[in-house]
């Protein structure tokens, strides 16, 4: 064989070893609700319930609870404000249960005023009809006074389908 063949066989045996691995959720969610820092453990214990109860359970009547009046939002689908907040998502529909846990969560993380949420996000194959994959999908939130006072996350705007 020649250096190109083995070179190439290798190649080819090697692949999947660098494919990526797909996202997995934690199985102690627990855990990361936890921090040696009082503020830290409450600014995620308020993220993490308002994702549960507001954004995934549609529970809008409790959003006021969670945001502050004046609530910047900086994806590009929805409007500043928690008026714009809620008519977002009230295009979605309204309440579904509220679980007890965030079932696509990777990690939580925090820092100052700030907790952002990994969660797993799966995709259609685009190179695969058929098939998916997982991706990470990353809500950062600003807490003020002890309520969401800003968001981010790597939304962007939809493509128009023509006709």
């Amino acid at each position: 064989m020649t250096l190109f063949t083995h070179a190439l066989a290798l190649a080819i045996l090697s692949a999947p070893l660098f494919a990526a691995l797909p996202v997995v959720p934690t199985k102690d969610q627990a855990a990361l609700l936890k921090s040696h820092d009082p503020k830290l453990a409450a600014n995620k214990k308020l993220v993490y319930d308002f994702y549960r109860i507001v954004l995934r359970g549609l529970r809008l009547d409790q959003a006021d609870k969670y945001m502050r009046e004046d609530y910047i939002q900086h994806n590009p689908n929805a409007e500043t404000g928690l008026a714009g907040f809620k008519a977002y998502f009230v295009k979605l529909g309204g309440p579904k249960p509220v679980l007890d846990t965030l079932p696509d969560l990777v990690a939580i993380q925090a820092e100052g005023d700030y907790v952002t949420l990994s969660l797993v996000r799966e995709y259609d194959d685009p190179t695969h009809p058929g098939h998916k994959y997982t991706s990470t999908w990353f809500d950062m939130f600003r807490i003020q006074d002890g309520k969401i006072a800003e968001h981010w996350d790597n939304a962007t705007k939809p493509i128009p389908i023509s006709k």
